[in-house]
């Protein structure tokens, strides 16, 4: 099996967290070999520790996929990760050519909210010129969520038959539960104005109205233009990996994500394993998971209404106590290598079976 992920680094976030779940969850099936762009050496080496022994990394560049035809033609399915960009598109449309079962995810590229934001016309161009001929010949289109598949259909493209949902497998061990006490809200995403970063800045003068002694922590990395605002109890602390993760999470008392359009949000099941209740916008796609499982407020991006929400899982004890309580498991039990690799296989087949049909 082949990967082709445009980015390779842990500052991709959410994605090449989903690509390290995807290749375990198939490991007792498949090997995998994983093809992307140079990154640093210590880059590699955290990324070869997540995955299986039998996994190997390829870097190269767009046109190395399609000089190393080799690489696609030896695969029996190939899996390639994200849309407008040229490693992706170079990746798909090398597989089309050589007959290979192709799976395309575009992790949320096809939304409404990526062709209406920055450099618009140009994504038009590029998509109808170059991606939307792989999305229309691709033997399956992976979704994370059901929101997601929803949402790509705006594009006009039939999906009947090759559209499948499966989320990134949970792969993290389970923290020890903890309760929380403070008033302590964490931000954890890349620095950009599609996490709506910009919208919990403008809410938290409100907060600190109400709760002088609350304190923002804003974890990630990107536009730096954000690390300019100086407000009170605001910390920027970078971005984090590893055990500063882990110690962002535990010090929380409520993980907030405001974003324009999220095709999934990794760093929301992060929080609540942690035991965090999450303050989340309708654009993100887990949105609804957490409003069935009670496990925080999905609320509109607007800085009163951010405000209020912050506040009232900031002053709700029962809430915060049973996201410590039951977060974790509900997260293993919902999004689970047991709940997730079946699916992850079954797109995997039907995509083989439209090719070889």
């Amino acid at each position: 099996m082949l990967h082709a992920m445009p980015n390779l680094t842990r500052e991709f976030g959410g994605p090449i967290e989903a690509l390290i779940g995807f290749v375990n969850a198939a490991a007792d099936h498949a090997t995998a070999t994983i093809v992307g762009p140079p990154c640093p050496e210590a880059e590699r080496d955290w990324l070869s520790g997540q995955l299986p022994p039998s996994a190997r990394i390829v870097f190269g560049s767009p046109r190395d996929l399609v000089r190393r035809a080799d690489l696609v033609q030896r695969a029996d399915l190939v899996h390639v990760h994200g849309l407008l960009n040229r490693f992706s598109s170079s990746a798909a449309s090398a597989t089309l050519n050589a007959r290979r079962p192709l799976v395309l995810g575009p992790f949320g590229t096809l939304s409404r909210y990526t062709f209406t934001h920055r450099r618009r016309l140009l994504k038009r161009i590029y998509f109808a010129a170059i991606d939307a001929p792989s999305v229309r010949r691709a033997h399956a289109m992976h979704f994370t969520t059901e929101a997601e598949r929803d949402e790509a259909a705006w594009h006009g493209i039939d999906f009947t038959g090759r559209a499948h949902v499966v989320p990134p497998p949970w792969r993290s061990p389970v923290p020890a539960p903890h309760s929380h006490a403070g008033s302590t809200v964490l931000f954890l995403s890349r620095l950009h104005p599609k996490k709506g970063l910009d919208v919990l800045l403008e809410a938290w003068p409100r907060v600190r109205a109400s709760r002088e002694a609350a304190r923002l922590v804003i974890a990630g990395s990107g536009d730096n233009r954000f690390e300019t605002t100086k407000l009170p109890g605001v910390k920027f602390v970078g971005f984090v990996t590893g055990q500063a993760k882990v110690d962002c999470l535990r010090s929380a008392d409520v993980f907030v994500l405001p974003s324009h359009n999220e095709n999934f949000g990794i760093a929301v099941l992060e929080a609540v394993a942690a035991g965090l209740p999450v303050v989340v916008s309708p654009g993100v796609q887990l949105a609804p998971w957490v409003a069935e499982r009670r496990f925080g407020a999905v609320v509109d991006r607007d800085p009163a209404a951010l405000a209020e929400a912050i506040l009232g899982v900031l002053g709700d004890a029962e809430l915060r106590s049973r996201v410590a309580r039951s977060g974790a498991e509900a997260v293993v039990s919902d999004f689970g290598m047991p709940r997730v690799a079946p699916v992850l296989l079954d797109m995997y087949q039907s995509a083989i079976s439209r090719c070889t049909s």
